[in-house]
């Protein structure tokens, strides 16, 4: 009857009215609910019943452990088990009286009492009442301590952030183009001459541009490529446009196309009222681009990712460095309709289909851009060469031009496209994985070390790839490389001042617009002294292919191991490039 203060073993032999040999027939609990009080008569029944389950639990405890000692030394396992029953019967009786007999002290009600059953039966409440905890506000001190805390950790991430917002807010608000002259002694702005109001004319030997009405593929949407309706037969193409154009002036962005969480592609148009863009390119080329930020005046090379065959825009694709002054200020803040000081184009990392019968572009990351001009304009011509594009990236994410290159594949049935990724797990990439690699290439690219190669990408990524084409015999000649914006300044070119780790012994450099004067040090460029001077020869790519580093020579003579941003008149008006010049003796510079 009252076992179900002792548990559900208890519990299962007075649910059902019986509470043990002598019971009364209706349980006690539930009866309990239909008593307005506890009379004695009730209370002496109760006591009776109490003592009587007390009794016979201790009887039955004795004799089940006087079985279990007689069992355990005869080593007979059933009787053992028996005792146990015995015992565990002898406990619950035990138990359910010592029950009663708390229910009786405890002085409640009888309804209260079989309502306290009922609740410890069905695990509604435990067996003894726990004291209430202490609590503030209906919660307990711990909890509010953590609440306080999270809370206060909370408000101090905000007001980090607001202070952060603030600091940029107040640089932002600097990131406008110089209205006034660049800084003292600085490079004039992007070389050239200014724009005239219709397209620029070739020098003599150079073969004539596109004309105006010459078949333009119509602006690509997004990434896509420029689609041509009709493409020029062989015979009837136009010849490639020069390789050098002596351009300044402005472009105006007409609209930005994300690429990738990190990539942008800007379509310039002519700032005038021009029709044309006033310049032509090859495929391959890049253009310099000069930006205020700050107070100073920052140039940087970006790679034409359009076609030279339409002649009314051209595509930048600018990847956001983390770091990168510029390229965080065209990706973030540059907006439609907002011109940008522009020169070039510039670079000889260039491919018309009259260099070889076949072409291997190899780009990794960024480098793909002046791929994408390359591969568009061959397919816009119809080109009869094999092209093998080859691309790795990180993800699937990363793959730049994913849809366009996809695009181009559908035209030109001559473009073999293999791509890998180096971190593919977890996505629903099934191409190849890893880096580019020797077996990579030669399963790729049939008969590789004939055919002309083009390679474009991260620092350490081309210097692999060349070790490898080195090892399958690769010829240099056949190799070009697209390297600008990989060379890390020097600290004065981060806005510091380098200081020498030994005494200049080199040839002394005159700058005659500064009035300055030093001995280089050995190995040293011009370029890398005037940053020691604070001289303030603008530059971009310090690697000698975009020209912003071009200055007059007016004494001396210097040795450059890369000229390719010079073209047969400055060599002629003793033009140099200051982040490739290396004085033989005392040279001067108007700088």
């Amino acid at each position: 009857m009252m076992a179900g203060m002792m548990g559900p073993a208890a519990a299962g032999g007075c649910m059902g009215g019986n509470c043990g040999p002598g019971a009364p027939g209706t349980p006690i609990y539930p009866s309990l609910m239909t008593l307005p009080a506890l009379t004695p008569d009730k209370r002496a029944a109760i006591e009776a019943l109490a003592s009587q389950q007390i009794n016979q639990g201790m009887g039955r405890l004795a004799t089940g452990s006087e079985s279990l000692g007689r069992a355990t030394q005869a080593g007979d396992h059933a009787a053992m088990q028996q005792a146990v029953v015995l015992m565990r019967e002898g406990l619950d009786e035990l138990g359910a009286g010592i029950a009663a007999w708390r229910v009786l002290s405890e002085g409640k009600s009888p309804r209260n009492l079989a309502l306290d059953w009922f609740k410890r039966e069905m695990n509604l409440a435990s067996p003894i009442a726990a004291a209430a905890p202490r609590t503030v506000l209906g919660v307990a001190p711990f909890h509010l301590f953590t609440m306080l805390l999270l809370v206060a950790f909370a408000l101090a991430m905000v007001a980090m952030y607001f202070v952060k917002m603030r600091r940029a807010a107040a640089l932002f608000g600097r990131l406008e183009p110089d209205a006034g002259a660049p800084p003292p002694g600085a490079a004039p702005p992007l070389g050239g001459v200014p724009s005239p109001s219709s397209p620029v004319v070739p020098p003599a030997g150079n073969p004539p541009p596109p004309t105006a009405d010459t078949p333009a593929a119509p602006p690509a949407v997004g990434g896509s490529p420029a689609s041509p309706a009709a493409p020029p037969a062989p015979s009837e193409a136009r010849a490639a446009p020069p390789v050098t154009a002596n351009w300044r002036g402005q472009l105006r962005i007409a609209s930005i196309v994300t690429e990738t969480p990190s990539v942008r592609t800007f379509r310039l148009l002519p700032s005038s009222s021009d029709r044309l863009i006033p310049f032509t390119f090859v495929p391959g080329q890049f253009l310099n681009l000069a930006f205020g930020i700050g107070g100073a005046r920052m140039n940087r090379s970006y790679s034409i990712s359009s076609s030279p065959t339409p002649r009314d825009y051209v595509d930048l694709t600018v990847r956001r460095e983390p770091r990168g002054a510029v390229s965080r200020h065209i990706y973030d803040l540059l907006n439609v309709g907002d011109e940008i000081e522009t020169g070039g184009p510039v670079g000889r990392f260039t491919f018309t289909g009259t260099e070889a019968d076949s072409i291997v572009l190899i780009a990794g990351g960024v480098g793909i851009t002046p791929m994408m001009s390359i591969m568009r304009y061959l397919t816009e011509r119809s080109w009869a060469g094999e092209i093998f594009f080859l691309y790795a990236c990180r993800t699937p994410t990363d793959f730049i031009f994913a849809d366009a290159v996809a695009a181009l594949q559908r035209l030109n049935a001559k473009l073999h496209v293999a791509v890998t990724i180096s971190h593919a797990d977890g996505t629903d990439w099934t191409g190849p994985r890893g880096r580019i690699t020797k077996e990579w290439l030669t399963q790729t690219v049939p008969d590789l070390a004939s055919r002309r190669i083009h390679l474009c990408g991260p620092p350490s990524m081309m210097d692999s790839v060349k070790a490898i084409l080195t090892e399958l015999d690769v010829p240099p000649e056949r190799l070009k490389t697209e390297l600008f914006g990989a060379t890390k300044p020097t600290p004065a070119a981060a806005g510091t001042t380098a200081t020498p780790t030994a005494p200049a012994t080199g040839p002394l450099v005159t700058f005659s617009k500064n009035n300055k004067s030093a001995k280089i040090h050995v190995n040293q460029t011009i370029l890398e002294l005037s940053e020691e001077l604070a001289i303030g020869i603008e530059f971009s790519c310090r690697v000698g292919t975009c020209g912003v580093c071009k200055v007059k020579m007016t004494a001396g003579e210097v040795e450059m191991a890369v000229e390719d941003a010079l073209d047969p008149d400055d060599k002629t008006n003793g033009i140099i490039l200051a982040c490739q010049a290396k004085p033989k003796g005392d040279v001067s510079v108007e700088a």
